[in-house]
């Protein structure tokens, strides 16, 4: 739509300026004259837009072939202008001399234009929009320029001859375009009726119609072609600048998204670490009797092992988890930062990743401290039924806040006041979904504190080999 509405504005811009410079295709019978003003600049406008596609296409493929050869545009309209410039400095009566010099121009810039495109199969790559416009500028800049230049009443044959080459070259130049595969239909045909337009009007200025309802035909189809290519040169621009923008956002995402996993990251590792400094400085002390070191030392090797996958990125598999055993080890590390935390746990048995249970156990815990104001946690274990094993943590601190339960999970969901960025629910969340479970705030709790349930999928039982076994149901764990 935008393409169309500049196209059309161009074409009412190129027709008022072809109407006020049409004395310009006028013929002279022995004397020349500069052409108006306004010709000049719309070849001028062409010829800039040729050359400056030519540029982009070379800064985008680069090379001396490819050079040569994406800067078909530009020599077809430096054809076109070297021709016409001469013509200006050889008046009519023109001599053999002039006749043969102009014949050469023409035929030097065919070779110029024609030769490095007999090898664009081999460079199929630069064929993209910039060298299209780049083309079609070139083409309807000649269309413009060729047409200034003064002639005589009746052409003579080397005159004929002349467009005849200029003519030739704008059709072998399309051809060789269009045999390229992958090029817009749009752009093929915005081609064909460029070269067929000039090249009707090179036969009706230079076959004697000057002056009649042919030139004026032919005037208003070069402006109707030009505003076309302003048209679409504009959708090109419009398209690449929207392509331009999806990237960017794209990438953008990726930047968020990366970004983000690197702050759950290091958001996972300070928690681990604050543990494992705790525990490393216990192993330490010869009073802690061997089979609490044992147990301890069981727990900082799984939270050792735990960090080595984090920091190499390692996915862990599901597994069927033990909760008596999991949450001790998980416990264990927490108590060691002083927290005191109780474990009721009727030895129920999920399927998930230890990696991202402990994750979220540690983060409810740790919130408790950092936003509840209490170091007292109690877990507990419930078997729901035969599919879901809920694990519930509860805290005695503040609770939070009626304003702020609606948005706890989202990232970076935090009061303006509160320590921490906001993460640690987000991931939590995350992760229990990973693992086809759940966390959820439990709204319904009375008194102080808040109470957050994990529900995970309970492992499959097996009717030869009862997974359970080996639990302890209704263990009761204070430490």
């Amino acid at each position: 739509m935008v393409g169309a509405t500049t196209a059309a504005a161009g074409l009412l811009v190129l027709v008022g300026v072809a109407s006020s410079g049409g004395h310009a295709f006028n013929t002279l019978p022995t004397q020349t004259a500069l052409p108006p003003l306004a010709d000049g600049l719309l070849s001028g406008v062409f010829v800039a837009g040729a050359v400056g596609a030519a540029l982009v296409t070379w800064r985008r493929h680069g090379g001396p072939l490819a050079g040569w050869i994406v800067g078909t545009g530009a020599l077809v309209a430096a054809q076109a202008l070297a021709v016409t410039l001469l013509a200006l400095q050889l008046p009519p009566p023109r001599e053999p001399v002039a006749f043969t010099l102009l014949l050469g121009t023409a035929l030097l810039g065919m070779v110029c234009v024609v030769t490095p495109l007999l090898r664009l199969g081999r460079f199929e790559h630069v064929v993209d929009d910039s060298f299209v416009i780049g083309v079609g500028m070139g083409i309807t800049a000649a269309g413009f320029l060729v047409l200034q230049f003064p002639m005589s009443q009746t052409p003579r044959p080397a005159m004929l001859a002349l467009a005849g080459v200029l003519a030739a070259t704008h059709v072998v130049t399309a051809g060789l375009v269009l045999r390229q595969r992958g090029l817009p239909p749009t752009a093929r045909g915005l081609i064909v009726a460029t070269v067929a337009v000039v090249s009707s009007s090179l036969a009706v200025r230079w076959s004697g119609l000057s002056g009649s309802e042919w030139e004026l035909l032919a005037s208003l189809s070069r402006a109707g072609i030009g505003a076309a290519w302003f048209g679409f040169t504009w959708t090109c621009l419009q398209r690449h600048a929207d392509e331009d923008d999806r990237r960017f956002e794209a990438m953008n995402s990726v930047l968020v998204s990366t970004t983000r996993d690197q702050r759950e990251r290091m958001h996972e590792l300070r928690s681990t670490m604050a543990g494992l400094v705790s525990g490393s400085a216990l192993l330490d002390n010869a009073d802690v009797p061997p089979e609490a070191r044992e147990r301890l030392w069981r727990s900082v090797r799984s939270e050792l092992d735990r960090m080595e996958r984090l920091l190499a990125g390692k996915e862990q598999p599901a597994t069927d988890i033990h909760l008596d055993d999991a949450l001790n080890r998980i416990l264990d590390l927490q108590r060691l930062k002083g927290r005191r935390v109780e474990l009721h746990s009727d030895g129920g048995v999920v399927r998930g990743r230890y990696d991202a249970l402990a994750e979220v156990v540690n983060i409810l815990v740790d919130n408790a401290v950092t936003h509840g104001g209490s170091d007292t946690s109690l877990v507990e274990v419930v078997t729901r039924d035969e599919q879901t094993v809920d694990i519930r943590v509860t805290d005695f601190g503040r609770g939070i806040a009626e304003d702020q339960r609606t948005r706890i999970f989202e990232w970076g969901g935090r009061a303006s006041e509160a320590p921490g960025e906001g993460i640690g629910l987000h991931l939590a969340k995350r992760l229990m979904t990973e693992d086809g479970g759940s966390l959820e705030l439990d709204e319904a709790t009375e008194g102080t504190g808040s109470s957050f349930v994990i529900s995970l999928p309970a492992a499959r039982r097996s009717s030869e080999n009862d997974l359970t076994v080996g639990g302890s149901h209704g263990r009761h764990v204070t430490l």
